[in-house]
């Protein structure tokens, strides 16, 4: 027969929880906790970086209690500045509903913008929207295109793209890329446009 719990016992126990350290109850270690505060200071003060870094936090339960919604809050933020990694963020979460309602328009969006930015995951993922049509009309010239571009820095794309080349026909590759030179222009102009606004 178990053993009864006495009220005072009960009481005893709670208090000493109460007192314990936030980080030692949630394993967390004080390093975690102090690089946690330490982004927090700086994102508040608008660091789009740091506030990428809040996310992963939040995203990861390093430092904090993991929390999916303060999570997109603070990669929103980023996205917003023009972050590209945080943007990728972003869209992964509208991709797969963490955080958020799932939606593949906002996903491919956010994409986009990171991809604009010569992103090469981003681009790897808007690639695999475009050949799936998922919020996006299926285009595999597009996803061609997008995925010669992540491939140059990007092994796992160069693999997709392997892929991709095996189900098209020779006229579809050679338009694949042809609009991968012309995606580049594109991109490169709009890096170029942001560097002198800014």
């Amino acid at each position: 027969m178990p053993f009864p719990a006495s009220p005072w016992l009960i009481t005893v126990l709670l208090g000493v929880l109460a007192l314990a350290p936030q980080e030692a109850r949630a394993g967390m270690t004080p390093e975690e906790v102090k690089a946690f505060e330490g982004f927090k200071a700086l994102a508040e003060r608008g660091d789009a970086q740091a506030q990428l870094s809040l996310g992963l936090c939040f995203d990861n339960g390093s430092g904090v209690a993991k929390d999916q919604v303060q999570a997109v809050s603070w990669y929103r933020k980023a996205a917003e500045k023009g972050y590209a990694k945080a943007q990728d963020r972003l869209g992964t979460r509208y991709r797969y509903g963490l955080g958020v309602a799932e939606d593949q328009v906002l996903a491919v969006s956010w994409y986009r913008k990171a991809a604009d930015q010569g992103d090469a995951r981003a681009q790897d993922r808007l690639a695999n929207h475009y050949r799936h049509g998922e919020g996006v009309a299926k285009d595999e010239i597009e996803a061609y295109a997008y995925l010669s571009l992540a491939g140059v820095t990007y092994e796992l794309a160069r693999g997709r793209l392997a892929v991709l080349e095996k189900q098209m026909s020779g006229d579809q590759i050679a338009a694949g890329k042809k609009r991968a030179k012309e995606l580049q222009k594109e991109i490169d102009a709009k890096i170029a446009a942001k560097a002198a606004g800014k």
